[in-house]
């Protein structure tokens, strides 16, 4: 056996005087107050006594925060691109993609616990119904155009109009 160290290039030990990079922390926990007493019950069980004053749990308050603006607005935007369709596809390709935007960013906020999570039904519906308003708008202006090119172009081709003199 020689003398020389032993290079082990598989396996690397960290050097405890570094110190490691610290993960973020977790969003606090929201408080959960008991609804006599106040008392925080997050983390217990629906249909067990409160610990302070022994009062059933019977559900848990709904998130303060309220719904987030951004997911309203991606899920009103999301209907209207779904319903532009009737008006040749315009309303629909400008309404479509500033819902899946505006669904994108509600859907981040609840995600870091910027928006409550009652949001996040709502990002989501306005994503999807943004992505269908903008494919039927486009498809259906992109019907209108070639459509409307075509029968420009068969009258062109036609000479315009024949009048037959009466009679």
């Amino acid at each position: 056996m020689s003398n020389e160290p032993h290079a082990d290039h598989e396996h690397h030990h960290a050097d405890p005087s570094i110190p490691a990079e610290a993960a973020p922390a977790p969003p606090p926990r929201p408080r959960v107050g008991c609804a006599r007493c106040g008392y925080d019950i997050a983390g217990m069980r629906i249909g067990e006594p409160c610990p302070e004053c022994g009062t059933m749990i019977q559900q848990f308050p709904s998130d303060s925060r309220g719904n987030s603006g951004m997911a309203i607005t991606s899920m009103v935007l999301g209907i209207v691109s779904i319903l532009g369709c009737a008006f040749y596809g315009i309303l629909s390709i400008i309404a479509g993609p500033l819902a899946i935007w505006f669904g994108v960013k509600a859907k981040r906020a609840v995600r870091e616990g910027r928006a409550a999570q009652s949001s996040a039904g709502m990002a989501t519906a306005g994503f999807v119904c943004g992505i269908i308003g903008t494919t039927i708008g486009a498809a259906y202006l992109l019907f209108m155009i070639v459509f409307v090119g075509f029968a420009f172009f068969a009258a062109s081709q036609s000479g315009g109009p024949q009048f037959v003199p009466t009679p």
